[in-house]
């Protein structure tokens, strides 16, 4: 991208780290760039100002995206998909499709409330969706194919054993 913003060296450095990371945020950017807080938010500012990036707030951190390259729906599911846990849960549905409660819980160690606090983010966010059995609720991925997609396409910036391995499984099975 040519754009006038980007002939500063320092700025097209965090422009180039956010296309390659999509969904990096400030303080993993302040460690690999090794530049101050300060500068860093500075260009960042004057990037998203430009329309050149955008932010989404995943209710944790301040993720940013190449405008051009990610779309809101894949920047919304990689805010969940850059947190382990959730990330966790995405995969183990893609997986297990149409688990209850327990059966999730069974698989991880966390606690209830731990997991019914992860469950309704991605609810909220429209990632899975619920329905009763019998006395049961059910839990599956509303859209498997833009959720897998989202996990093959930007596999590079989730470093993650769990995506690997998911990613062998689902491509044999699709």
């Amino acid at each position: 991208m040519d754009h006038e913003l980007l002939t500063l060296s320092r700025r097209k450095m965090i422009f180039q780290q956010i296309s390659k990371y999509p969904g990096t945020y400030l303080r993993e950017m302040e460690k690999t760039l090794s530049l101050s807080l300060g500068d860093l938010q500075y260009h960042l500012q004057q990037l998203e100002k430009a329309n050149l990036i955008s932010s989404h707030d995943d209710g944790r951190r301040k993720r940013y995206f190449v405008k051009a390259e990610v779309n809101y729906f894949d920047r919304e599911i990689l805010s969940f998909v850059k947190i382990r846990t959730s990330r966790n849960i995405i995969i183990f549905l893609l997986l297990h499709p149409d688990s209850s409660f327990k059966e999730i819980l069974g698989q991880f160690h966390f606690t209830k409330g731990a997991l019914s606090f992860h469950l309704k983010k991605l609810l909220h966010a429209n990632i899975i969706t619920k329905t009763k059995r019998e006395k049961e609720t059910i839990y599956r991925i509303k859209d498997e194919n833009a959720i897998s997609h989202v996990l093959i396409t930007y596999q590079s910036g989730i470093v993650d054993e769990t995506v690997s391995g998911f990613i062998d499984v689902w491509t044999k099975i699709v």
